[in-house]
């Protein structure tokens, strides 16, 4: 919850704001803040997000309600699996240089339609068949692990593109390296409503 105070929250606090959000979320005693007029015009001028949130762009999958936050306080890159690619590490890229986010979280979640469909074997066709690779690495690593093997993927898959951002070069992993950002993968549980941190 962003009220562009002087001092700027560090990874870990802004990720006890989340996590509080959370449990203001599983406990249906939503806050709902920065959701008003003053809030909206008070972004007119510039934007100062806590944390960036890499998730998938499944419609059941909201960070800003999951978090219980409002506007202006996610910078939220959506895409089918959570997988990064040029164009959404480049937007990474520029919430952590340009907004100071210095908290990436990358957030995998229950029943990942992608996930499933390349467990499965289906072929999938156009241009979401690139994302196949990197399904497909996730569940090879999970292959002997227990529990449910597409929600096991989408953990290892969230790990996976975690590391990835965290060691992108130059820009992340130099403010990686001096402590200025933290990336961190999670896991969203759709039964209960929990963000699990991996």
């Amino acid at each position: 919850m962003t009220d562009f105070q002087t001092k700027r929250m560090n990874a870990d606090e802004v990720l006890k704001t989340l996590k509080r959000g959370n449990e203001r979320f599983v406990n249906e005693e939503l806050e709902h803040p920065n959701h008003c007029k003053e809030s909206r015009e008070r972004l007119l001028s510039h934007q100062e997000p806590i944390a960036t949130v890499l998730t998938c762009a499944d419609s059941r999958v909201p960070p800003v309600d999951i978090f219980d936050q409002g506007l202006g306080d996610l910078f939220v890159v959506r895409v089918a699996g959570n997988i990064i690619g040029d164009h959404t590490l480049g937007s990474i890229e520029y919430a952590v240089s340009h907004l100071h986010t210095p908290l990436v979280v990358v957030m995998g979640h229950a029943s990942c339609g992608a996930v499933g469909a390349v467990a499965s074997g289906v072929a999938l066709e156009g241009h979401i068949a690139t994302l196949t690779p990197a399904i497909q690495s996730a569940i090879k690593h999970v292959k002997e692990s227990e529990g449910n093997d597409i929600d096991n993927a989408s953990k290892e898959l969230a790990r996976q593109m975690a590391k990835k951002i965290e060691t992108s070069e130059p820009i992340i992993a130099d403010r990686v390296k001096d402590n200025k950002v933290k990336i961190v993968a999670a896991f969203y549980d759709f039964h209960t409503g929990e963000v699990i941190y991996l």
